[in-house]
């Protein structure tokens, strides 16, 4: 939960500052102060324009040679101004340490500029009848409400200049006595306080705004950052990924050679081929490292392979594949273990199948894949389906249907992963390495296919693998599916 003191925008104006570090309040003043200056700027070049108007109004009643003065001083006075607000926005806008220097320099500048300005209505009233009186207090009546507006951002700035309006049009009526006059002075006090009420409401909206600007900003810095590192993590995972790969893909052969001699001397050893070994013991152990050692050559095999496709190693060697007689090939191989566990194999292939062109080494593993884990995972008197079919964007579909223990939905997310295996209830008859699926996913995607998985816990897995119509014996039309007549 977010405090008060890490949302200082929620608080009193005071409040807020205390809240905030010494250098975000800083930061905050001179984003105030820039606010002002660029509010200010563009009316700065109009001020002379509109004094020289107010001359040549009063001109009617007050002498020519003191209008002069106050023009002139006028114009001496918002060049300063002007100098004062372009050297703040080139050098001093980011001066942390000067902040408060800089606000009340230009304050100074401000209020010394907002006495020259208010000076006709101090300077000129008794000269005036009743329409010039009312003329002056109209014009800097307006002024003080437009500069309370621009100015409000910044608190010294705001009370200087509505400060000086108030002198302007509230000192002269209520000097000049009488009941008319004295209830201008009147509403003159309560334009001021209306003011000064509507300037604090623009200042906190402007400081609420500035803050919030300030904490997007360090939120798309703190982003943009952890953007950078995890850019670099997922690099450097990406290297070490293909590195794995490409180490294991390049230790084929150191791999292979020892176990090839392993296999190779048990062999012999269990069939006695150069005498007998002595214990029948040392036999049956002979048998016992030939079939670890081939359990073993699986796996790396499978390893090999599986890094062989993430190092985009994998070369395909197409040719023109039967899909009848490869997935009759391997129905026969697995045709011992089903007996065995009492499995029916079924094969499910259209008639007018076209032939497949793909690497004929990597169909067979797929289907050997597919097959084993269906045949792994059914139970005695289930059943085991390998189909062959057109797809239907006009490519082949490939698979494997059984009615085996299926996989639990939270288990799918990851039975595609390199040693993702699903969790059951039964036992089976052999583990297996979690690299099957992945392998023929590798396989098929190499292909250009994809693959998809269906399983429902208790009744069974659907394994398809789509190759593209490119890979089937041109031209292979889409197949049409016409909708029923009712």
């Amino acid at each position: 939960m977010t405090s008060a003191a890490d949302n200082p925008y929620s608080l009193h104006p005071r409040a807020a500052k205390r809240a905030m570090s010494p250098e975000r309040a800083a930061k905050l003043k001179l984003d105030q102060l820039v606010m002002v200056v660029q509010n200010i700027r563009p009316g700065v070049v109009g001020l002379p324009v509109l004094a020289l108007t107010i001359c040549f109004v009063l001109a009617e009643w007050v002498p020519v040679a003191s209008l002069e003065w106050w023009f002139a001083g006028v114009v001496a006075a918002t060049a300063s101004y002007s100098v004062g607000h372009t050297w703040f926005l080139r050098s001093g806008r980011h001066q942390l340490n000067h902040a408060d220097r800089w606000i009340w320099g230009l304050t100074v500048q401000a209020t010394v500029y907002g006495v020259i300005w208010n000076l006709p209505p101090l300077l000129f009233w008794s000269e005036c009848n009743d329409i010039g009186r009312m003329f002056l207090i109209m014009i800097y009546a307006c002024n003080m409400a437009g500069g309370a507006a621009i100015t409000s951002p910044c608190p010294p700035y705001a009370v200087m200049t509505i400060l000086t309006g108030a002198v302007a049009i509230i000192v002269p009526p209520a000097l000049q006595g009488g009941g008319f006059y004295f209830g201008i002075a009147v509403l003159s006090v309560g334009f001021t306080f209306f003011m000064s009420f509507m300037a604090r409401q623009v200042f906190i909206t402007a400081r609420d705004m500035l803050l919030l600007r300030e904490d997007k900003n360090d939120l798309i810095e703190q982003l943009t950052a952890a953007k950078i590192e995890s850019d670099k993590a997922r690099y450097r995972a990406e290297a070490a990924s293909h590195a794995k790969s490409e180490f294991l893909a390049n230790m084929s052969h150191e791999l292979r050679t020892p176990l090839n001699a392993i296999l190779g001397f048990s062999e012999i050893m269990k069939g006695e081929v150069f005498g007998p070994v002595g214990s029948p013991q040392y036999v049956e152990y002979a048998g016992h490292i030939h079939s670890s050692g081939e359990h073993l050559l699986g796996l790396i095999n499978d390893v090999l392979d599986l890094s062989r496709i993430e190092a985009g190693r994998f070369i395909i060697k197409a040719t023109e594949i039967d899909m009848r007689d490869l997935i009759a090939g391997a129905l026969n191989l697995f045709a011992v273990r089903a007996a065995e566990g009492k499995i029916d194999l079924k094969r499910d292939i259209v008639t007018d199948l076209p032939l497949l062109i793909a690497d004929e080494r990597a169909l067979r593993q797929i289907m050997l894949n597919l097959i084993s884990n269906a045949v792994k995972f059914t139970p005695e008197h289930g059943t085991v389906t390998v189909f062959a079919r057109r797809g239907a964007q006009g490519g082949m579909d490939l698979g494997v249907t059984d009615s085996g223990v299926g996989i639990a939905p939270h288990d799918l997310t990851y039975v595609f992963e390199a040693f993702g295996q699903g969790q059951h209830d039964i036992s089976v008859r052999e583990k297996g390495t979690g690299l099957g699926l992945p392998i023929v996913r590798g396989l098929v995607e190499a292909h250009g296919g994809k693959v998809q998985l269906k399983s429902e816990l208790g009744k069974g897995t659907t394994v398809t693998a789509t190759f593209p119509r490119e890979r089937l014996t041109a031209p292979q039309p889409v197949p049409i599916r016409l909708a029923a007549v009712i």
